[in-house]
């Protein structure tokens, strides 16, 4: 399954634990810039702790569900809702098939992390998904997410079965 990317927002970008082992060779370890907070949102959905997800500054994205999910937010002081109801940082939920999730400008801190369960499947390049803004590789084709954007999700893990 996938997700869709309505609005991209300032930037957005898939990172995971980033790629080690590979310096000497001129390339950066990269990953989520905030660690701790990428690994309480995967623990809160289930998946194991380098799963790739979002990492998303400044807010103003929104993002369009295909099937159920579970979800969550940690990091900034953001406005995070799903049809009627807010989600705080540190916290997950479930998301139905046609959701749409939106997070909104922070209030304190300028940076969160949402994960889903099954994590953002796109293929790993020199052992992480996550995104080389600087080097163009990685991620969705090297780059930060952009409106209409369609992610492949991983397997929703057992623990976790919606």
């Amino acid at each position: 399954m996938n997700l869709t990317v309505t609005r991209a927002g300032f930037l957005t970008s898939i990172q995971d634990l980033g790629r080690i082992g590979h310096r000497q060779f001129g390339v950066s370890t990269g990953g989520a810039l905030d660690l701790h907070a990428m690994r309480i949102a995967n623990f809160l959905v289930g998946n194991d702790e380098s799963a790739a997800g979002l990492e998303i500054t400044q807010g103003n994205v929104r993002i369009r569900f295909e099937d159920e999910r579970i979800i969550s937010w940690c990091g900034g002081d953001y406005e995070v809702r799903v049809a009627s109801y807010s989600i705080s940082s540190g916290h997950s939920a479930l998301v139905l098939a046609g959701d749409e999730l939106s997070i909104s400008g922070p209030q304190q801190g300028c940076r969160g992390w949402f994960a889903i369960s099954g994590g953002i499947a796109v293929p790993p390049v020199l052992s992480s998904r996550s995104t080389d803004l600087r080097g163009n590789f990685g991620g969705l084709d090297g780059r930060a997410l952009r409106d209409g954007d369609t992610l492949p999700l991983g397997k929703n893990p057992e623990r976790t079965k919606v």
